[in-house]
């Protein structure tokens, strides 16, 4: 029986809930293919998640674009309602943590060099080594061999602008993404012999919300758990290049 009423009660909450609108964050244009502009319009894996999301739902979820530093700075303010493809470590020292829907992908990070450069085994062999990093990015457990006399981070604000050093050798390594890095190689002739010369981690990404919104992660929970069944988010990843862990 008391199963029975928790179902009833979570068909109520996801299913007759009013219609809301949301924000989302979404880093701006240079972060494909999360997120980028195609014909002066928002375009990329997470504008199709939300479409999906928002019919499955009936809510309306707006993207809105901005840098990690200043993202995160408008969500600890309450401002942004919803922070996609995230692992609940990276946010854990913000001042609003929040609280994180149901795991619905999963993400690579690694460190990308140049095709000649030597593929590493330890951290500890990229001591003294300078390498880009997205400002407002978090490693985890890596983060330890962060330091003077460790590895030397450079910030910056995209990882468009990484590539670019990277490109120009004003910095030995950088760290991103993989489905990123991968977009960019296939898109950017300059970039197509950057090699992956260490994996950082892969983890389960989650949609982080403002603690308040319960009732939202319960019904983004449902539909999330529809997509997986359905394929949806894989097909999704697939559209633009990008391939999820089994």
């Amino acid at each position: 029986m008391r199963r029975i009423l928790s179902l009833i009660f979570i068909f109520c909450v996801v299913f007759g809930a009013r219609a809301e609108t949301y924000t989302v964050l979404v880093y701006h244009g240079a972060n494909p293919p999360y997120n980028f502009i195609a014909n002066g319009r928002q375009s990329g894996i997470f504008k199709d998640l939300f479409g999906r999301l928002g019919e499955l739902t009936g809510h309306t979820f707006k993207l809105v674009p901005w840098s990690v530093a200043k993202g995160q700075k408008l969500f600890d303010e309450g401002q942004i309602d919803i922070e996609p493809g995230v692992h609940p470590s990276w946010r854990a020292q913000r001042r609003i943590p929040g609280i994180y829907s149901d795991a619905y992908a999963s993400s690579t990070e690694i460190i990308l060099g140049h095709e000649n450069d030597t593929m590493v085994t330890e951290p500890v062999q990229l001591y003294g080594k300078v390498i880009g990093r997205v400002r407002g990015y978090r490693y985890g457990e890596f983060e330890h061999h962060f330091g003077k006399d460790k590895i030397l981070v450079y910030d910056n604000i995209s990882e468009k602008e990484l590539l670019s050093q990277l490109r120009h050798r004003r910095v030995d390594y950088v760290m991103l993404g993989d489905t990123t890095a991968d977009y960019y190689k296939s898109t950017v002739n300059a970039y197509k012999t950057f090699k992956e010369v260490y994996k950082i981690s892969t983890l389960p990404v989650y949609m982080r919300l403002q603690p308040n919104l319960s009732t939202l992660q319960i019904q983004l929970n449902a539909a999330l758990r529809t997509m997986r069944n359905n394929q949806e988010i894989r097909a999704i990843y697939a559209r633009y290049g990008a391939s999820l862990e089994p």
